[in-house]
């Protein structure tokens, strides 16, 4: 058996600690974390290896040269463009005449890999992925197996709707050389994305083998922090070199130590370090070899690489710093900051939390650094929530945010393109949006300014002024601001878009335009206009003018404006009701009024509510049919989109209107590209739904009232159940384990169906937490559902 290490990668989320290091050399404990995969490989006989290399490769050649010192054959194999994964591979097939292991080299594990080898070859497979369970799996390709360990199916980095198991792919597998025939060499070709779907579709032994033990990819800062951790813990069964002076603390050789040194541990400590007096060595502290830390300098929690000169009561609390690094006396490092290599940091500066320093800067006395010199801070969540980029308002959404944010989003999705941006009238709204606009005129995209417009108007912008996408910036009653983005059909940006938009945005990796080109800006407020001639032609009245009907309208005044046309032509006299009027008041407002309906629409014009003439409210399912089936009337023909959730009376309207429902994810982007050719979405823009459900009244000759008891009953029930981010991968397998012998669906979550009804069991992208969805025959029946899963849930939990 030989092996191919797979040591090509740049890791770019790791800087500044590997601006000029291939990750693979990134040290653990004192040594590169490449060397503890050759150590695995040797220790279950597997000495003769492949190593694939391309970003920096001679500093990977230098340090393991022909792999004798390890006890090993080392071959390198040298990409000048790069090939993929599998590409990579292939590139050293003359060597590969055997069945071969290939892993990476830039994670840690101490997996058996004889044990993964016997059940490939027992299985007779052609490849063996060899799998763990993961407590985060977001960021894993998730594999399914069967009960015989076949793979059924892959989801590559899912979101959480997509997790229908906690196994995921390491990266490790275990070969046949024939699996390389099935592609020319030289191209870009990937194991997850190509090749192994590709035997799944051509019913090739494919095979899954869960390892016990410990692995880490050491892929973002705080991962690669918490693996050095976890060894100091022996959680991985790895050889930490040193001796153990006290327990958890390992020395190196010819290290120094004053005798009044606080231990305190767990700890390492590397070769030929010089610890003075009254230093303290806290919990989790980790210093590579030839470091000086001078007298009263305090670290806990920190990782030091090599030849670091740390003066005089320094303090290092959750900090990570390269090599050949000069701090002065008193200077200060706060939990998270992470300094390049080479660095002077002066006497008594400070470096606040998160803060990243690149390479070769020098810090000033008695500076407090903020934010990073360069390269910006990590935030622990996602940039992208399910609506956008949101924050409080200059709290999180700061100017400063802003401009960072459009300055990486330009760059990643429309440098030389034009880009629309908008905002709710409001003047915070309207100075994030200049922000925005001037960052991404400094990265060469040309700005055309729709002024204060309401979201539904700056997506049909979009789409009217053929841009290549659009920001636009709203604030919600909830008191919080959002970055919505669109692409060029004014549908909310994919997620493959948002991750480059988040990894240039965590990386400041983009490039300015000249000065004296920058993009250009112009501004365009003709839009609502155009927008409201759009509206009534969708949903005009054909014959004569139908009597008059009398609709209470609570709004802002920004969201009237554009209603009140829409209403006179419909032929519906319009009361409008100060935005402030309580909700759950404007049944009184309808029947005091002898009003036809009551309508209340959102600050952002998307969500609504109605009332009829008898004061009942109309929300939720019901709210739902009624829009759908309203559509359904004034386009017979359409094509539409509907969430997994909605009830399943939808497909049997729409087929009796000559319509066609397709089922698809929660996400609004999912539902609205069905019907992308549509500009406006009844789901999406109130203004829309009420124009439709108006001209549904008018059509049909009915009260609303009467128009809704025409709607089939359905019978919803929804729960939210609170759950650890770490436990839901584990409880979506296992829920899809208690589920076998009964119908199931996997578009969005898990859908399981039941006699008269089902079950959907979805996770919230944004929150710890599941929603639980069921329809029954009877409201007591989708209760039972409901309280039902629920219990499955928890039981799991404990």
């Amino acid at each position: 058996m030989k092996a191919v290490i797979m040591a090509g990668g740049k890791g770019t989320r790791l800087r500044p600690l590997t601006c000029h290091l291939p990750k693979p050399m990134v040290p653990l404990a004192g040594r590169p974390c490449m060397e503890y995969i050759i150590e695995l490989l040797e220790a279950h006989g597997i000495t003769d290896i492949a190593v694939t290399i391309q970003y920096l490769p001679d500093v990977i050649r230098d340090y393991f040269g022909d792999g004798s010192r390890h006890g090993v054959r080392l071959h390198y194999f040298e990409e000048t463009v790069p090939l993929g994964t599998a590409g990579s591979v292939k590139h050293a097939a003359p060597f590969l005449d055997e069945p071969f292991v290939v892993i990476s080299g830039d994670a840690l594990t101490d997996f058996d890999l004889t044990q993964a080898i016997r059940f490939h070859q027992e299985k007779r497979s052609l490849a063996t992925l060899v799998l763990t369970r993961a407590r985060h799996p977001l960021e894993y390709g998730v594999v399914m197996t069967d009960d015989g360990g076949r793979i059924v199916r892959f989801l590559e980095k899912p979101s959480w709707s997509e997790v229908f198991s906690d196994t995921v792919n390491t990266g490790i597998y275990i070969l046949e050389p024939e699996v390389l025939d099935r592609f020319e060499p030289g191209i870009a070709y990937d194991f997850s994305q190509q090749l192994f779907p590709g035997l799944l579709s051509d019913g090739k032994p494919l095979y899954g083998y869960v390892a016990d033990g410990y692995w880490s990819d050491i892929g973002t800062l705080e991962q690669y922090r918490q693996t050095q951790f976890d060894m100091l813990d022996r959680k991985a069964n790895v050889r930490i070199r040193g001796t153990e002076l006290r327990p958890g603390i390992y020395v190196g050789e010819n290290v120094t130590a004053a005798p009044d040194v606080k231990w305190i541990g767990p700890a390492f400590i590397g070769d030929g370090c010089r610890i003075g007096d009254g230093v303290e060595i806290g919990e989790y502290s980790i210093i590579g070899q030839g470091n000086v830390l001078s007298a009263g300098s305090v670290l806990g929690r920190t990782i030091l690489w090599d030849h670091n000169h740390i003066a005089e009561r320094n303090e290092l609390l959750g900090s990570t710093l390269g090599s050949r690094i000069f701090c002065k006396e008193s200077a200060r490092f706060a939990d998270g900051s992470v300094v390049g290599s080479h660095c002077v940091i002066g006497p008594k500066a400070v470096v606040e939390p998160h803060v990243k320093i690149w390479p070769k800067k020098q810090i000033r006395e008695n500076t407090r650094l903020t934010s990073s010199f360069i390269w910006g801070e990590h935030l622990g969540k996602p940039l992208y929530s399910a609506y956008g980029v949101a924050g409080t308002p200059n709290l999180d959404l700061t100017p400063e945010f802003a401009a960072r944010f459009a300055t990486a989003y330009g760059s990643a999705l429309a440098a030389g393109k034009r880009l629309a941006v908008s905002s709710a009238p409001h003047e915070f709204a309207r100075l994030i949006k200049r922000t925005v606009a001037a960052g991404l005129q400094s990265v060469g995209v040309d700005v055309v300014d729709l002024g204060d417009v309401l979201p539904p108007v700056a997506r049909f912008a979009v789409r009217e002024l053929q841009t290549a996408g659009g920001i636009h910036v709203q604030l919600g009653a909830d008191g919080l601001g959002c970055l919505e983005c669109y692409d060029g059909q004014g549908l909310p940006i994919d997620k493959a878009a948002e991750r480059k938009v988040e990894n240039g945005f965590r990386q400041e990796d983009y490039g300015r335009a000249p000065a004296e080109s920058p993009g250009s800006y112009r501004t365009d407020e003709t839009m609502t206009a155009s927008y409201l001639g759009a509206l009534l032609a969708f949903t005009a009245m054909e014959g004569e003018r139908p009597p008059p009907l009398r609709a209470v309208v609570c709004t802002r005044p920004a969201v009237f404006a554009l209603l009140r046309p829409l209403l006179d032509a419909l032929g519906c006299e319009a009361v409008h009701l100060p935005a402030a009027v309580q909700r759950g008041r404007l049944a009184d407002h309808v029947r005091a009024l002898s009003a036809d309906l009551g309508l209340w629409l959102d600050d952002d014009a998307r969500g609504m509510s109605l009332v009829t003439s008898g004061g009942e409210t109309v929300t939720g399912d019901r709210l739902m049919l009624l829009q759908y089936v309203s559509f359904f009337h004034s386009f017979k023909s359409a094509v539409i989109g509907a969430p997994v959730s909605a009830p399943h009376l939808l497909e049997s309207l729409a087929e009796g209107l000559g319509a066609r429902i397709v089922r698809t994810k929660q996400q609004i982007r999912s539902i609205m590209e069905v019907s992308a050719d549509l500009a406006l979405h009844p789901l999406f823009d109130g203004l829309f739904a009420t124009g439709l459900i108006v001209r549904n009244m008018h059509r049909s000759g009915l009260p609303l009232d009467e128009l809704l008891r025409l709607l089939p009953s359905v019978y919803v029930r929804r729960e939210r159940i609170d759950c650890p981010w770490d436990r839901k991968g584990e409880i979506m397998r296992r829920m899809l384990q208690e589920a076998k012998g009964r119908p199931v669906e996997l578009i969005d979550g898990i859908k399981v169906h039941h006699d008269g009804g089902w079950v959907l069991l979805l996770p919230d992208s944004d929150d710890p937490a599941f929603s639980v969805v069921a329809q029954g025959l009877h409201d007591e029946h989708a209760l039972s559902l409901v309280h039902e899963y629920r219990e499955q849930i928890l039981n799991l939990m404990q």
